[in-house]
């Protein structure tokens, strides 16, 4: 090998070498560079969150409408017997005091708080002392009226009527029956605190009843079915019981202790003859202890006026007594009370409050009779 040729193979190993040297340096420099083995990360765990629905807020319910409670007919209850210790229940004298005084010194008034609009009597102007104008001409009579008032409503006022149950009397009992409502409504507009009893009577010898008792009480629906179930009839011998109605009505009733005691006595016939001295005692004993009877008289004698309403003409008014038969005017006073007719008076029902709340007070209660 000539020397030229081993230089030749020198020269290629080195550079070969140098080569291979060459390569292992950019090897290791090129791990220098791209530095640790990139870890990928672990995979992301996905987290459901599960949230609880709220609960739905609890609705007030809105309670439906109350139902309106509709009475056929009105409600019935009973208070206690007793309700005050009574002060006055008879008219005091003339010169007795008010205490209820206006500003200007005149009387107040009671007001009427149902039927006429809460009418108040009064001294003021207009006849009869009602502020509504219509007169003051009797301002001591409303005085004396409005103290009487106020004994009874605190009191109470219990009124039987004694009604004759015949034949004649058909008329009488429907209009009671018919207008009891009217009656209690107006009394009560004064008197609240008012309770009603009827008592039947028709003579001893009927076949169906002498007397029918329904005692006192506030509901006037009860003295309406009462009444519905009489029927006037019988009494051919023109004279009647009155001595049993009217003892029936003293012992029967039901009366409260303390509250004003009045039996009206309606009919158009005398009783029978011998018992008018039983009854007289009857009335003055029911006086004595406080109670009170009035006789209306409705025949055709006591009230011609009634009379020619019937028959459609004028009658001979001289012909007529127009004035209660002698048994109704002595048992009236014997029982302290009025001895009437109707006066001239074609509405019963008129007549009879004017019974009820006193004669001497008709022009203090003309307002509520107008109503009537």
């Amino acid at each position: 090998m000539t020397y030229s040729t081993r230089r030749v193979y020198i020269l290629v190993g080195l550079l070969l070498a140098s080569s291979l040297i060459h390569a292992i340096v950019s090897w290791q420099v090129g791990r220098k560079i791209d530095g640790p083995e990139r870890v990928l990360p672990p995979e992301e765990e996905v987290v459901q969150i599960v949230m609880e629905k709220p609960p739905e807020p609890e609705l007030e319910k809105t309670p439906p409408p109350e139902e309106q409670l509709e009475f056929e007919e009105e409600l019935e209850f009973d208070p206690p017997e007793i309700l005050l210790a009574p002060k006055s229940v008879a008219p005091p004298p003339p010169d007795v005091t008010v205490a209820l005084k206006a500003q200007s010194g005149g009387f107040q008034g009671i007001d009427v708080p149902t039927g006429i609009a809460a009418v108040p009597l009064s001294e003021g102007s207009g006849v009869g002392g009602f502020k509504t104008g219509i007169g003051n001409g009797l301002g001591d009579g409303t005085a004396r009226f409005a103290a009487y008032i106020a004994g009874l409503r605190e009191a109470g006022l219990d009124v039987v009527f004694a009604i004759d149950a015949t034949g004649s009397m058909d008329w009488v009992i429907d209009e009671v029956r018919d207008r009891i409502q009217d009656i209690a409504q107006t009394v009560r507009s004064l008197v609240p605190i008012a309770r009603f009893g009827v008592v039947a009577y028709r003579d001893y010898d009927d076949p169906e009843f002498t007397t029918k008792v329904h005692e006192l009480t506030y509901s006037t629906a009860k003295i309406r079915r009462f009444m519905s179930q009489l029927e006037a009839k019988g009494g051919g011998d023109w004279f009647e019981a009155i001595d049993a109605g009217i003892r029936d009505a003293i012992e029967r009733s039901g009366w409260r202790i303390g509250a004003r005691r009045l039996i009206i006595v309606v009919g158009d016939a005398p009783l029978k003859q011998g018992q008018l001295d039983k009854v007289i005692r009857l009335a003055a004993q029911f006086g004595r202890s406080g109670g009170t009877i009035s006789t209306l008289d409705v025949s055709d004698q006591a009230n011609p006026s009634l009379l020619e309403a019937k028959v459609g003409r004028k009658v001979a008014r001289p012909l007529y007594r127009s004035a209660p038969m002698h048994s109704f005017l002595v048992i009236g006073e014997a029982g302290g009370g009025d001895a009437a007719t109707l006066d001239g008076e074609l509405k019963l029902t008129k007549r009879l409050v004017k019974l009820i709340m006193g004669d001497q007070f008709a022009n203090e209660m003309q307002a509520l009779l107008d109503a009537l």
